[in-house]
């Protein structure tokens, strides 16, 4: 039984992904009623997605990232016992999104901005409010 144990398996697996550039940070340049489209577009540059509102429109800036671990640990009880085989594993996961919406009317003025950082879910804290 202690070999079958030393013969056992145990592997760690890390996984980290990143979709998407970093998300600026909304700054004090950002006026509603005030800041135009070609100037969010001078600062901020290429949006990840542009959202079309019935006439109004929204640029969103997005990065989602995910971190994740793997550890199982297994014994070959095949040779003992018929077929069976023991077997552990633990994960954990990890989803994050960085977001910064911004809300322009039909002639490019900017009308809001919402950002948020590092959440699970996003926007969830948005319509709560």
């Amino acid at each position: 039984m202690l070999s079958l144990t030393v013969s056992g398996c145990v592997s760690l697996r890390f996984d980290r992904v990143s979709q998407g550039a970093e998300v600026p940070l909304p700054t004090a340049e950002l006026q509603k009623g005030k800041t135009t489209l070609a100037e969010v577009l001078a600062c901020y540059g290429a949006p990840t997605e542009i959202m079309d509102m019935q006439g109004k429109f929204a640029l969103l800036y997005k990065k989602s990232f995910y971190q994740g671990g793997q550890l199982s640990f297994s014994i070959p009880l095949s040779d003992v016992l018929m077929g069976a085989n023991f077997k552990m594993e633990a994960t954990g996961n990890l989803l994050r999104h960085d977001l910064l919406a911004l809300f322009f009317t039909p002639d490019g003025v900017l009308t809001e901005t919402k950002y948020e950082r590092g959440v699970s879910h996003p926007f969830w804290g948005s319509f709560w409010k």
